[in-house]
């Protein structure tokens, strides 16, 4: 054996003995033994005090997104979620058949891009007229309300999950709308149009907040893709006499060149989460929730990270955030959210992104690991601003990431859960 390969060797196992002392931690955050080499010392700690809040979450836009959604469902954990569509219906170009045509009939046609819920459910969607039509200059969020009259156009009860990626058809059956729509005059631009049809609202035979109540696990939703060339109103017209086969047809877009949007309504009654939501004694502390459609976030506090900057000057190696569902609230059909952001809060009180996540999702993380089942955020950038004073800490919020038109939500076990808690693991360097 040659001196070389003796001294490779040397060195070799020498390098494996210090990292295994360098990286071997206690958990009150001291490494041992003390690794210092001239100023530099590494300790790792994972028992920062965590304090978790759930909220109602903040309002969403929803008339910006081509995807709306329809369908009631009862979550076992969330309660009763609805949603509802109001929708503009616009001229596609300049048409004008002339005088000859009367309206025959009038067909509204919605592509299902996605279903949620029991695979078996049927749900009914009822069409109604709005009482005006939606202002192109007004922002429509989740929680806005729009008049209706009260006159059922047409419905059609459905399964949204044997309709995906096909067309749903929905003919207006009532008379009365059919008069105010003839082609009997050019019509000008949209302005003029809705005049004679202010636009629809399409919603199910049961919401959340009705009776009575569906069963649990019990209802679905569809998912509609209103950029599509298929989702249109369209405009059956014939010659004159009742008995002729309609001789012309119109569509009217449902797109992005009119106002559409969705409206969401949580029935929490009787749940865990109502009990979170109003600080009721008796609530579950080892959960957290977090839910889309308007639904709920969890606010995050650390209230004793600043007690590092008391070592020194500290420098934060990695901080990482791990969030785990807990065993048994995911199973089918409650569909686990699949990407979620933490945000930071300011003195408002409103959330805005942390500098970690500028450096992209491989490196701030917020995907679903379904095999672990856990969301993990890289916030190392976040807790040494905090710990240096570059910011003020007013917590985090946990939410959806881009919480706008899926039922999706997440069961996660609090910092007070005797497994698999909330966790916050930080490595850092005392320079």
């Amino acid at each position: 054996m040659n001196l070389t390969f003796l001294l490779q060797k040397g060195f070799l196992l020498s390098a494996l003995f210090l990292i295994s002392v360098l990286f071997s931690c206690k958990k009150d955050g001291k490494i041992s033994p003390d690794f210092d080499n001239g100023n530099l010392s590494i300790i790792y700690t994972d028992t920062f005090s965590i304090q978790s809040t759930v909220e109602k979450d903040d309002p969403s836009q929803t008339d910006l997104i081509p995807f709306q959604l329809l369908g009631v469902y009862n979550d076992p954990v969330f309660g009763v979620r609805s949603s509802s569509i109001y929708t503009n219906v616009g001229l596609t170009g300049a048409t004008d058949f002339g005088d000859s045509l009367t309206v025959d009939s009038l067909v509204l046609s919605l592509t299902v891009s996605q279903s949620y819920g029991d695979a078996s459910s049927s749900i009914t969607a009822n069409v109604f007229e709005l009482s005006s039509p939606l202002s192109s200059s007004t922002s429509h969020f989740s929680n806005t309300y729009s008049s209706v009259k009260n006159v059922l156009l047409g419905s059609r009860s459905f399964t949204p999950s044997t309709m995906v990626d096909s067309e749903l058809r929905i003919v207006i059956t009532d008379t009365s709308l059919l008069g105010p729509i003839q082609r009997d005059s050019f019509y000008v631009d949209n302005n003029e149009f809705y005049t004679k049809l202010s636009g629809l609202h399409i919603v199910t035979s049961d919401t959340a907040g009705g009776s009575p109540v569906i069963n649990t696990n019990s209802g679905a939703f569809a998912l509609f893709n209103f950029s599509s060339s298929a989702s249109k109103l369209s405009i059956y017209y014939r010659n004159g006499n009742a008995s002729d086969a309609p001789s012309k047809v119109e569509d009217l877009t449902l797109d992005s060149r009119v106002k559409t949007y969705s409206r969401f309504i949580n029935d929490y009654s009787g749940t865990d989460v109502e009990k979170h939501l109003n600080n009721d004694p008796s609530k579950n502390t080892n959960r957290i929730y977090v839910s889309d459609m308007e639904g709920t976030r969890t606010k995050i506090e650390i209230p004793y990270i600043k007690n590092l900057a008391d070592q020194g000057q500290i420098s934060i190696n990695k901080a990482e955030m791990t969030f785990t569902i807990e065993t048994g609230t995911d199973d089918a059909p409650n569909n686990v959210l699949e990407a979620l952001t933490l945000s930071g809060i300011n003195s408002n009180g409103d959330a805005y992104n942390l500098i970690d996540e500028s450096e992209g999702d491989e490196h701030f993380g917020g995907t679903y690991n379904s095999t672990s089942k856990t969301i993990s955020f890289n916030i190392t950038r976040h807790i040494h601003e905090i710990i240096n004073g570059t910011i003020t800490d007013y917590g985090m919020y946990l939410t959806p990431n881009a919480a706008i038109v899926v039922p999706n939500r997440a069961v996660f076990n609090s910092e007070n859960s005797p497994t698999f808690k909330t966790k916050l693991e930080i490595t850092y360097s005392k320079l």
